[in-house]
């Protein structure tokens, strides 16, 4: 066979293939079972996109209990708009569904960045976000060009109390000498793969979500500050045993 004409794949394309259609079917999988345990058709709340975008952007909604109960009971309804103006009785939205409301939450987000760039000085306020959208963090708590300062929750995981106090760990151990940041090039590299990574995985990068790599990041943690790596009491549990909060107790 011409080889100029047909050039060959590399192992690591089948590799990539390979990882690709497994998380693929692992999102197949976890779709079906939620929409077999849960009415999303019948309340139109089930997703035009893959359950992996929604894990990997930190876009997952935890139930509480009784929610579909109280939907069942008409106390809870649900409207999709994508436009939608005040009245004097509620909200019209923009298909002319008009909607009675005592109260109206305008649950928008707390504009994190904005917030950020107004309390930075004006060398500083520009450098919020790169040509991504994200704000660049290295170990989602230092921003490569801007000295001096730390951000603390600003990233989002599968348990954001979990990732914030290991990242005021991590920072205290900083402050402490335990170690130091590598130089400004290094830490820019190390974000911009993380950006990468996210990319390749959701359409929902602009939010910095670590869910897909929690552990590895919360491993790089320890490492830095000199803990053990391995939380389990044995290679055992290890490889088998999933890791909760529990596992990072302070040593």
């Amino acid at each position: 066979m011409n080889e100029e004409c047909c050039p060959l794949v590399s192992n690591l394309d089948y590799s990539w293939l390979l990882v690709y259609e497994q998380r693929s079917g692992v999102s197949k999988f976890i779709e079906s079972y939620l929409a077999w345990k849960l009415p999303l058709d019948k309340y139109g709340l089930r997703p035009d996109h893959p359950f992996v975008e929604d894990y990997a952007s930190c876009q997952m909604a935890i139930l509480p209990d009784g929610f579909f109960d109280m939907a069942d009971q008409d106390m809870i309804r649900f409207k999709r708009a994508s436009g939608w103006c005040f009245s004097e009785k509620g909200v019209v939205l923009d298909d002319g569904t008009e909607v009675e409301a005592d109260l109206v939450f305008l649950a928008t987000g707390f504009e994190g960045k904005d917030k950020l760039r107004a309390v930075l000085p004006d060398p500083f306020r520009g450098l919020v976000q790169d040509k991504s959208g994200m704000m660049p963090l290295y170990r989602g708590t230092i921003h490569p060009l801007i000295p001096n300062m730390a951000f603390v929750g600003f990233v989002e995981s599968v348990s954001n109390l979990h990732t914030s106090e290991l990242r005021c760990r991590w920072l205290s151990g900083l402050l402490g000498g335990r170690f130091a940041l590598p130089s400004v090039e290094a830490m820019v590299r190390h974000v911009q793969g993380e950006t990468a990574a996210m990319q390749r995985t959701t359409r929902f990068y602009r939010r910095h979500c670590i869910s897909t790599y929690s552990i590895h990041d919360s491993d790089a943690m320890c490492a830095d500050l000199g803990s053990r790596v391995h939380r389990k009491p044995n290679w055992l549990a290890e490889l088998f045993a999933p890791y909760n909060n529990q596992d990072y107790k302070e040593e």
